[in-house]
């Protein structure tokens, strides 16, 4: 198993709600691409945030510089960006409609990431989060997910 599917897997296995954006997304929307990271969309409920917190302890995670994750910081609706035994996680918050958690959660599909389940985002999702992020590499993503699909879709379109 690699260390992506490892972060996931012991997500799954502490009972954390979660969608996985960015690039790994990406990747199983057809798009080639090297990602140093796993993006997840945290559910913003006790358990998921217990979850994490338990994570946390046991992987005995830091930031990515090294300096120790203070608890307060892991609250619902602040990204955390964490260095783990197994490789970078970024937990991102949910944003307003139609990005909310539950929304993009229900439209997600489960897929196999190096062996183990987890809810990728939809493509339309996946595009109105892109769009609402737009930095460079977004615009570029974007470019490569329309040569991979053509129009792309619009989180709106249903």
């Amino acid at each position: 198993m690699s260390d992506f599917g490892r972060i996931l897997a012991d997500l799954n296995g502490a009972g954390a709600r979660y969608v996985v954006i960015g690039d790994i997304a990406l990747i199983r929307h057809g798009v080639v691409r090297a990602t140093k990271d796993v993006d997840v969309m945290l559910a913003p409920d006790p358990d998921s945030l217990a979850a994490m917190r338990t994570l946390v302890a046991e992987w005995h995670a830091t930031r990515p510089d090294g300096s120790p994750i203070a608890d307060e910081e892991l609250v619902t609706g602040r990204a955390i960006h964490l260095a783990t035994p197994h490789g970078l996680l970024d937990t991102l918050p949910e944003q307003a409609p139609p990005l909310t958690f539950e929304e993009i959660a229900s439209r997600a599909e489960t897929r196999q990431v190096d062996g183990t389940p987890a809810d990728i985002c939809a493509l339309a999702d996946l595009v109105a989060l892109k769009r609402l992020a737009g930095r460079p590499r977004d615009e570029v993503d974007l470019a490569d997910l329309e040569a991979a699909h053509g129009r792309l879709p619009d989180s709106r379109d249903g």
